[in-house]
């Protein structure tokens, strides 16, 4: 494979590291996406059911325990092509805002805040997701992001950020509490999160239980393309409750 931008030998030298440690470890699959008049190159996991399948043949005895491993971020979700899509469209609220995403899989979102002018953490509970996103942002902006391991169930960050972005991680119930409370924990008392949600069923007890912690919320339908369907992705503008 041969890359053709302007990249510096330092750039390329961290590109190229990161591309033959992923490469030996996964398959890699380049797709061009494209979201509204942007489109960006992004390296993902070319087979995630593949990669799925050998995690539960290696660990056959715990197939039921292993939520925590399944590789979720490895591939791009409707949500965040929703997220990314809002952004683009509502460029003020990210830009020149200290900005961390928690569950930042491949790098899309990021990307797209970070080329509105947003100052971009990455964090992700896996260490690979991390790598992938690297790897990405240093394919469509030539640097790398500041980046940290987070579980949201002990958000260790002795920082606090103006925006938090989040694409789909209401998805089970027993991370609905920790999630409020690491909004809590690493938001300012003015800031906001960027939320987005596919409109799952089981994610409306979450907002519900954000309304009961003093947040409050404006949610807007983005239409997006998924592999040929449109599908609806709400997308949550939440802050703390005024008074």
């Amino acid at each position: 494979m041969e890359i053709k931008l302007p990249f510096t030998e330092a750039v390329a030298t961290r590109f190229d590291a990161l591309y033959q440690f992923l490469n030996r470890k996964y398959q890699l699959a380049e797709n061009h996406l494209t979201i509204d008049d942007r489109t960006l190159r992004i390296f993902t996991v070319a087979d995630v059911n593949k990669l799925v399948d050998e995690l539960i043949l290696a660990n056959p005895d715990s197939a039921h325990q292993m939520d925590d491993q399944i590789p979720y971020w490895a591939e791009i979700w409707p949500a965040s092509r929703a997220l990314s899509r809002f952004l683009l469209n509502h460029p003020q609220k990210i830009r020149n805002k200290e900005c961390l995403e928690i569950g930042c899989g491949v790098g899309v979102v990021s990307i797209i805040a970070r080329q509105l002018g947003a100052r971009v953490t990455v964090s992700d509970y896996q260490e690979d997701a991390l790598r992938f996103s690297e790897l990405n942002w240093l394919l469509n902006l030539g640097e790398s992001p500041p980046g940290t391991l987070l579980d949201w169930r002990k958000p260790e960050l002795n920082q606090t950020f103006e925006v938090i972005l989040a694409s789909d991680v209401a998805y089970e119930e027993r991370f609905f509490y920790p999630l409020v409370e690491t909004f809590r924990t690493l938001l300012v008392p003015s800031g906001r999160i960027l939320l987005s949600e596919p409109n799952r069923k089981i994610a409306e007890k979450f907002f519900k239980i954000l309304l009961q912690e003093g947040f409050e919320y404006e949610k807007l339908q983005v239409t997006v393309d998924n592999h040929g369907r449109t599908v609806q992705i709400g997308v949550y503008d939440i802050v703390r409750k005024s008074g």
